[in-house]
């Protein structure tokens, strides 16, 4: 008898048609014991299709082509799957499942001979974590797996729910530009699309660049440009929200960042997941790197509300990477990681939430995307970081926000979002982490960072009715304030730049690195004795002292010189870091006096900026910050 039931696909098996070596961990397992490398036991025909060679096995225990069978039964009313997958040529299909310790068992296999076949899956004992995936092995001669998809069943008049792609720009019109072209060259994707919304916030123009017509012309009507000052991601991703609630037939706006590379799968997965959820579901994305293209950077991070701080979920680490251990090999990957918040890379938002929490918080970058899923968690609204939905994104590691002017909005956000969502008393740690924070940089003679921290505890204390008029105008300002400061002018052109010689003297003998707390303590109380008392060396301002490398910039290389040559976070040039003496007794007073202020007046500062918030993230408040007569 034949099943009539309507189905329809929420995760299709994909492949990569570019930089297949790269990116081929994500996406297909080969480390199944016969030796087989990437390429030599597979070869990729298409988006949906492989060829697997005589006498190989390949496996989709991968990080793309994984089911994730535990999301779906602990945030969705779904309980069974389908796996169908059509083929040709012969050989034999297994389909695994994994419990939340990373164990692997089989659970049905088919001999196939130029077939399509199926397997119905239940969905009913993944509460802690696992997946399905399936593996092809071919005996005597190549079998070409056709495609392979995951369905779930569905009333015959449902219809899926249709997401705004929301992605604001700034001056990076090159990076914008491929992010749009992948959605249009996926042309079953737009399926689950209602519109693509680009907000350019820049000078350097989306729309005046080269294929930018031909882009628009695979997209038609589904794209929308539209101009506005540059009010950073918090400004950008709130106009994304209000052109998504302006359309009644956009369920979601999908936010995505413009210098990430989109797996366009992951697109329709999260919307689909979304679909399906019980309750209205904030569905994010992992962050896999652009340089290292099989790392995941995170798949799920939590929030630690005594220090107001992320850290990685469960436990997951930052960094993994699949070229060296894959899904199959990395229990702890399998286990149903909780998230209480997803970056703004890659970040589905239902309409519901938007209509009930408001839009982001005015603060131009930066906490932006942690402050609103704590705000919607409040709310009774999940953040869910969903396995096989993930963006490239430049990392970090080759960043160092507080060598920026970016600190600012760093330290100035991450006080807002404790004083917002921090229940514990007195912001817990918080006012501590600040002063010590603000000693370490002291440590390391970066003054101008200290400045800029120091002004965005000042301006927390001003209340949050100053945000919405600080958005277009803020960043240009604490640029300026940090120009002043030598640490803050790199200089590129090194032979202009004396040579580098000793002229401080080493009290107590040489510095090494501390390898234990007390150790730690010890040298921290050195280096404060040193810095505070002892007088700068003449020639310390004549010649540098010593190069620090960028990746090298810890507080303890600094224990023993009056300046330094420190490498630029981008590689451009260096800074020449100088001790002042003056400089650091009134940077230290105030670092003590403002942590011991935010301590002292924090419950305070918390009923002031709570009792703001549905004023500043309303859609109103928005719509009157961002009109724009021009539109």
């Amino acid at each position: 008898m034949t099943d009539s039931t309507r189905r329809i696909s929420v995760n299709n098996v994909v492949f990569p048609v570019e930089g297949v070596a790269e990116v081929s961990p994500l996406y297909v397992d080969t480390g199944t014991g016969d030796g087989s490398q990437p390429g030599e036991a597979y070869e990729i025909l298409g988006r949906r299709s492989v060829r697997v060679f005589a006498h190989k096995r390949v496996s989709m225990s991968t990080f793309f082509n994984a089911f994730p069978a535990s999301f779906w039964q602990r945030w969705t009313s779904v309980r069974d799957v389908r796996l169908r997958i059509r083929l040709e040529g012969e050989g034999l299909v297994s389909v695994y499942k994994s419990s939340a310790r990373g164990r692997s068992s089989a659970v049905a296999s088919k001999q196939f001979v130029d077939e399509t076949v199926e397997f119905d899956l239940p969905i009913r004992s993944f509460v802690d974590g696992g997946f399905y995936w399936f593996d092809l092995a071919c005996a005597q001669a190549d079998a070409t797996l056709v495609e392979a998809e995951w369905l779930v069943a569905v009333d015959e008049d449902w219809q899926g729910g249709r997401a705004t792609v929301g992605i604001t720009t700034f001056n990076r019109p090159t990076y914008c530009l491929d992010q749009i072209r992948t959605v249009g060259e996926n042309e079953y994707v737009q399926a689950a699309l209602d519109r693509v919304v680009v907000v350019d916030q820049g000078t350097d123009l989306l729309e005046q660049q080269s294929g930018f017509a031909e882009v628009a012309e695979r997209l038609g009507d589904l794209l929308h440009v539209v101009r506005q000052p540059n009010f950073g991601g918090s400004g950008g991703f709130s106009r994304a929200m209000l052109e998504s609630l302006a359309s009644e037939s956009s369920e979601y706006v999908l936010l995505l960042d413009d210098d990430a590379i989109s797996e366009p799968e992951a697109i329709l997965r999260a919307v689909r997941f979304a679909d399906f959820a019980i309750t209205p579901t904030i569905v994010g994305g992992g962050m896999l790197h652009l340089d290292e293209r099989a790392v995941l950077y995170t798949q799920g991070e939590v929030w630690n509300t005594r220090k107001s701080w992320m850290a990685a979920s469960g436990d997951s680490e930052y960094d993994h990477d699949f070229a060296e251990d894959t899904l199959r090999e990395t229990p702890e990957l399998h286990r149903r990681l909780n998230a209480d918040f997803n970056g703004w890379w890659m970040c589905l938002i239902p309409r519901a939430v938007m209509q009930e929490i408001g839009l982001s918080l005015p603060v131009f970058l930066k906490f932006d995307d942690i402050e609103y899923s704590l705000r919607a968690a409040r709310h009774g609204y999940p953040t869910v970081s969903l396995p096989g939905v993930a963006v490239w994104h430049l990392a970090w590691h080759d960043k160092d926000p507080t060598r920026t002017w970016e600190e600012y909005f760093i330290h100035r956000n991450r006080v807002i979002t404790g004083l917002l969502h921090s229940d514990v008393p007195r912001g817990g740690y918080l006012p501590l982490h600040v002063f010590l924070g603000d000693l370490k940089l002291l440590f390391m003679l970066q003054y101008s960072t200290v400045k800029l921290r120091h002004q965005a505890l000042h301006d927390v204390f001003a209340g949050p009715s100053h945000l919405p008029g600080w958005l277009g105008s803020r960043q240009g300002e604490v640029r300026r304030m940090r120009a002043d400061f030598v640490d803050a002018r790199v200089v590129e052109d090194l032979s202009t730049l004396p040579p580098v010689r000793r002229s401080s003297r080493v009290l107590l003998g040489a510095v090494r690195r501390p390898t234990n707390p007390a150790a730690a303590v010890a040298l921290a109380l050195r280096v404060s004795f040193r810095q505070l008392l002892v007088r700068e060396s003449a020639g310390s301002r004549r010649n540098p002292e010593r190069v620090i490398p960028a990746p090298d910039i810890t507080w303890w290389r600094f224990a023993d010189i009056d300046s330094a040559l420190v490498t630029a976070p981008d590689g451009i040039g260096v800074a020449w870091y100088q001790r002042d003496r003056k400089q650091m007794r009134a940077s230290l007073v105030r670092a003590a006096l403002l942590s011991f202020k935010l301590a002292i007046r924090w419950n305070r500062l918390s009923r002031r900026y709570r009792g703001a918030l549905p004023d500043l993230v309303g859609v109103k408040s928005w719509t009157t910050l961002l009109h724009d007569p021009q539109r």
